[in-house]
């Protein structure tokens, strides 16, 4: 028996023919094994897969958990929202013209390089945005009561 041989007496009936709608499921006969998580998944490594998604770094202690899982998305919003629209147009705007206009590397890939500074930017500096958005996360994660509004205001920032 060739090759060809065999795989055509193993195929349903109907198959290479003109389709005249769904296989029933008679004519296909598939065997299901229950499907079973892998050893060790559990909340804590769907939190650190999350993390690392998200870009931050699943190998720290806090990652693991929801307030871990809370920090790094709230630097990411505040990240992506307010701080790299604000390099961004800053960078569109400063370009120069003529002979020192930016390349078209310059151009394909500088969002990047606001999306590394927004990153750096927001991780350096201690912002109440950050804060406050980090409380709402967690009480809507955790439920409870309502955060306590932020009392303290910076003036300016220090590098």
């Amino acid at each position: 028996m060739s090759a060809i041989e065999a795989i055509s007496s193993n195929l349903p009936k109907g198959f290479g023919q003109q389709w005249a709608g769904p296989i029933s499921s008679q004519s296909m006969s598939v065997e299901r094994t229950p499907e079973v998580a892998p050893k060790g998944d559990d909340q804590a490594s769907f939190l650190r897969a999350m993390v690392r998604r998200l870009g931050g770094d699943a190998d720290a202690p806090e990652a693991g958990t929801h307030k871990g899982l809370v920090a790094v998305a709230a630097r990411r919003l505040v990240s992506d929202a307010f701080i790299e629209p604000l390099l961004r147009e800053a960078r569109e705007s400063a370009q120069p013209g003529g002979m020192f206009a930016p390349g078209t590397g310059e151009k394909r890939f500088g969002h990047l390089v606001d999306r590394a500074m927004a990153d750096r930017v927001v991780d350096a500096h201690r912002f109440d945005v950050v804060e406050a958005v980090e409380r709402s996360l967690l009480q809507r994660v955790a439920g409870g009561t309502p955060p306590e509004p932020i009392t303290r205001i910076e003036t300016g920032l220090t590098a």
